[in-house]
């Protein structure tokens, strides 16, 4: 039992058959009713209500206004935000696929209650959905996928059956509210259209995001206060603890022995090159349709760039193309074939048993370029076990992105994993000051280590809402006037979605598509502009329009639509029906 005066308030009621937690903060105005537990680190906003048999916690927000009524458990990984109603008996879940004699909650999937939602009594909430904002679930529902602003849905599984207004009427199928005369725009439901009544003229409607790292900031940012304060306290921030607890995190999430952390994905990448032993006279196998780091560390090694073109269908590089390449060099002698980078561009793992069956033949090392691909699967196996080393990045962008620069380094080797460790830091031996080989100032700085282990608590429902935002795309983009490639999944690959890139039918259609879009205040982006074959840095290596025609072409018709966890069903549709309505 506690005082009625916890966080010194005279205006918080706990009755006193309820439980609460070390460091639980409780907003004024709120009551805890008969035999309710409130866990460690639980927020609960101001003017609350949490009824009877109601548990909360551990790292819960609940947001201002809410109501929790009997019976009702909010587990770790569930955020509320405010004004939101929970109904008797609301069954919240975190984990997706529980054993009593398996420990999983490593692997909880976050759940997100927007402002305003309503929860009908005994529906259940399997992990990993939001709820959006207004949005009401009916008695008994089983919600298994991410439920639009303003959306009526019912059964089980729970399918949308209509609209709500705010003030939880329903709407009629014009999207008027008889009992507010508010009217909402049924097609991008967030955006509230001036009614006859509410004097609302301005009709503004939240923007989209390219990416929405805010949206994702607002659900752990408690996980990622501790864990930086952790680092201010123990003050070592540069190789501090955080730094190997995330690398066995980070091993273990990918299934691989070893985890080396670093300062970015291109640090990952030349630490890769230099525990190979490459350098001048050696040639490097890639492709030209991608960022500049996967080349440029070919050459920061002293080794040459050969690029090898793309497939069509994947945008990755062309095992055939390859394998024609690697013969070139090594009957022109010029140079002695070495390494192959291979790129799991926009997040889709490469054909990796083709390419190092080619490696074998030719003794190449293969050092994957996962950097937007972490998270991905192909065959079983996962992001990190897909070559002799495979580097990934952590920029903040990446389906797993730190607040600043970061990387990492994984392999099943032990002697390249203790050169990987050596060269990171300047070369060391048992020592800084015993410097064995060549080496970078590469180390991972603790703080982003530090945001990282919070992002990876919701990590994989991250991935799984990246796939659910990916099929909703192809879906809804079937109806559109114009022509697009949508990308495709080969078989027996998971793709990390770090981006939703199609193919127009031409240059000119995408400058007018994107154009069109923009407008609308909806953001594209393109990558890759121009093939790195193209690019002035490369001149010397003599290659010339046309060398790589696939890639090329591509290149002047690729556009990347918005892609993220936290993309609403809503703000799916009005960007599809922008699309399928160009003409």
């Amino acid at each position: 039992m506690v005082s009625e005066k916890l966080n010194n308030s005279d205006d918080i009621f706990i009755h006193p058959t309820s439980e609460v937690d070390w460091n639980v903060k409780i907003g004024a105005g709120t009551k805890v009713w008969h035999f309710s537990h409130l866990l460690k680190n639980t927020v609960i906003g101001k003017s609350c209500n949490i009824g009877q048999n109601v548990v909360v916690g551990p790292d819960v927000i609940v947001g201002d206004g809410c109501k929790i009524q009997n019976n009702v458990s909010v587990y770790k990984g569930v955020r509320l935000e405010e004004n939101v109603f929970c109904g008797p008996s609301v069954v919240f879940t975190n984990v997706f696929n529980p054993r009593s004699h398996i420990r999983r909650m490593d692997e909880i999937r976050s759940t997100l209650i927007k402002k305003g939602a309503s929860l009908g009594a005994n529906s259940t909430i399997v992990c990993g959905v939001t709820i959006g904002r207004y949005a009401f679930v009916g008695a008994g529902a089983v919600v298994t996928r991410d439920v639009p602003d303003h959306a009526l849905i019912m059964g089980n599984p729970a399918k949308q059956t209509g609209w709500v207004c705010e003030c939880g009427n329903k709407l009629d199928h014009n999207g008027k509210c008889n009992i507010c005369s508010r009217i909402f725009d049924l097609h991008a439901c967030d955006k509230e259209c001036p009614g006859p009544d509410n004097g609302n003229n301005s009709g503004i409607s939240a923007p989209i995001a390219f990416v929405d790292l805010a949206a994702q900031q607002k659900l752990i940012l408690s996980g990622i206060e501790k864990n930086i304060r952790a680092v201010l306290n123990h003050g070592r921030y540069i190789m501090g603890p955080e730094i190997a607890e995330l690398e066995k995190r980070l091993a273990d999430f990918a299934e691989v022995r070893h985890a080396i952390a670093c300062g970015s994905g291109t640090d990952a990448l030349l630490m890769a090159l230099m525990a190979c032993n490459i350098g001048k006279g050696d040639a490097v196998f890639t492709t030209p349709f991608t960022f500049a780091a996967t080349a440029e560390v070919i050459r920061l090694a002293g080794a040459t760039p050969v690029f090898v073109d793309i497939d069509q269908a994947s945008f990755n590089i062309s095992t055939k193309k390859l394998e024609q390449a690697v013969r070139q060099v090594a009957a022109s002698g010029n140079l002695i074939p070495k390494a192959v980078i291979p790129v799991d561009l926009f997040g889709l793992p490469c054909d990796y048993d083709e390419i190092n069956y080619i490696a074998s033949q030719y003794k190449l090392s293969v050092i994957a370029d996962s950097a937007q691909s972490f998270g991905s699967e192909y065959k079983g196996r996962k992001a990190g076990t897909f070559g002799d080393i495979s580097c990934t990045s952590f920029f903040p962008a990446k389906p797993l992105g730190c607040y600043g620069d970061g990387g990492a380094v994984f392999t099943d080797s032990d002697d390249l994993a203790e050169k990987l460790a050596s060269i990171r830091v300047h070369g060391k031996g048992k020592d800084k000051y015993d410097n064995i080989r060549l080496g970078l100032n590469a180390r991972m700085d603790t703080i982003q280590a530090a945001v990282l282990l919070a992002k990876l608590d919701i990590f994989p429902g991250e991935i799984e809402k990246r796939r659910q935002v990916a099929e909703r795309y192809s879906q809804m983009l079937q109806s559109r006037h114009i022509p697009l490639t949508l990308p495709v999944i080969p078989d027996e690959r998971k793709s990390a979605w770090a981006q939703f890139s199609v193919l127009t039918d031409s240059n000119e259609t995408r400058f007018n598509l994107q154009e069109n879009l923009k407008k609308h205040k909806i953001p594209t982006a393109i990558y890759y502009p121009v093939p790195l074959h193209l690019q002035p840095v490369y001149a010397d290596l003599g290659y010339k329009a046309c060398d790589f025609p696939v890639a090329e072409n591509c290149a002047s018709r690729i556009l990347s639509l918005p892609m993220h966890p936290y993309l609403t069903q809503q703000d799916q549709l009005k960007i599809c029906t922008v699309i399928n309505d160009y003409k």
